[in-house]
């Protein structure tokens, strides 16, 4: 369910310059040849399908672990156990596919995914279902391969025209997938069905995969690129007074967001005894938000206002998201405390981005946001677990609180962000 936070990381002005870190000489050989359209298209058809069947799972999660009678935290570390083999895998990802080809791990990857939600469809225990998010995780910590692939068809000109197609693609798909997960739902299907529709749209999205993509014709090596080996990389980044405070501010937003996303459900269900008919349409409501403020508002007041008020606005609109979640009375005003929430991180997220990746220099920029992605799957992991720890233990209102206060450090810090 954290995964809510990868929409903004992978939309609109962010995707401009993630990959653009590529070597002199393979941008000297690439600037004379035009996008390969195809390719762009199906790479972001494969990543739409791939984030439907996905988005399916997310809001029945918490409902079905509770059928093995999972305590709140355990639901968040079932939550957490998905960002933590991202965490762990995306670099191994990004790095094979340099060497054997972005195809051969596509497949794979996609492989394991249909794995993971064969293993959901046919649990009958708590334990299934963390394997079953451990292998999803695995699998899907893919995105590393398709960002490469995108640096491998494109020229520095056209990356950000290719990331933002890709982007657009993963959004809409995570929005659908809900929608469609809903539908579902209201059919009469169980929970675990939702694990064989999963399965479905993983299965042809393998099968497309393997069908029509092409393998590209030149492989950069954007995946060791973007995620350096050593550790020495990650601390001298980290230590850089330029992108210190970008990359804290990656960690702090995305941990306040995971601490509500982990314990959203937990939330409707006891205050307005949601099934996950009204949880998909809730998720359907924060996706299409976020993706009309990334497609449609980002571009332009980032030109207008420049990324570090972004990140001030949209990190005072989560602040007060945050607070007013827990107390929302009814559906409506549930419905608007969200909308803060999504229009704040559509903001805030990508204009972070999009900050860090002009102040990186310009031969570490991919490694950069490597960095920052991996801090960001950093908080995805600790928000979940401590959030749905503080909702079982302290109290309802308590993940938010926590929340509202990361983001005021994160108002503070948006004033210390080096300008670009």
């Amino acid at each position: 369910m954290a995964v809510l936070d990868k929409l903004p990381l992978e939309l609109s002005e962010s995707w401009r310059h993630m990959d653009s870190s590529q070597s002199s000489a393979t941008e000297e050989n690439q600037a004379t040849d035009k996008p390969d359209k195809k390719s762009l298209l199906l790479i972001g058809l494969t990543v739409f399908i791939d984030l439907i069947g996905f988005g399916l799972i997310i809001p029945a999660m918490p409902t079905y672990a509770q059928q093995f009678h999972a305590d709140d935290f355990t639901i968040g570390l079932l939550i957490a156990i998905y960002s933590l083999m991202q965490f762990l895998f995306m670099p191994f990802w990004g790095r094979l596919s340099d060497k054997i080809g972005r195809k051969p791990v596509l497949l794979i990857s996609l492989c394991f995914s249909c794995i993971g939600y064969l293993t959901w469809g046919l649990s009958n225990s708590l334990i299934m279902l963390f394997i079953s998010r451990a292998v999803a995780g695995f699998g899907n910590a893919n995105l590393a391969v398709a960002q490469a692939y995108i640096a491998d068809v494109t020229t520095k000109e056209t990356r950000a025209k290719g990331m933002g197609l890709v982007g657009a693609a993963f959004g809409l798909g995570f929005v659908l997938g809900p929608a469609i997960g809903g539908g579902v739902s209201a059919a009469g299907l169980s929970l675990a069905h939702l694990g064989f529709v999963a399965l479905g749209f993983s299965l042809i999205d393998l099968i497309f995969t393997a069908m029509w993509l092409p393998e590209p014709k030149k492989r950069t090596s954007a995946g060791a690129e973007r995620y350096p080996m050593g550790l020495g990389f990650y601390l001298d980044t980290l230590s850089d007074p330029k992108l210190r405070v970008s990359l804290i501010i990656f960690f702090m937003a995305t941990f306040a967001f995971a601490n509500m996303e982990a314990t959203l459900i937990l939330l409707t269900i006891k205050n307005f005894h949601f099934g996950t008919f009204e949880n998909s349409m809730m998720f359907t409501w924060i996706g299409v938000l976020m993706v009309f403020v990334q497609g449609r508002l980002i571009h332009g007041l980032s030109k207008k206002y420049g990324e570090k008020k972004l990140i001030t606005i949209g990190a005072l609109l989560n602040v007060v998201g945050l607070l007013l979640t827990p107390f929302s009375t009814a559906v409506w005003m549930l419905a608007i405390a969200l909308a803060f929430l999504a229009f704040g991180s559509g903001l805030a997220t990508p204009a972070n981005q999009s900050l860090l990746s002009k102040l990186a220099p310009p031969d570490r920029m991919g490694g950069s946001m490597g960095v920052g992605q991996s801090l960001s799957t950093l908080g995805r992991i600790i928000g979940p677990a401590l959030g749905c720890y503080l909702f079982q233990n302290v109290g309802v209102a308590s993940p938010y609180i926590v929340g509202a206060a990361a983001m005021l450090v994160v108002v503070g810090l948006s004033f210390a962000v080096p300008e670009a």
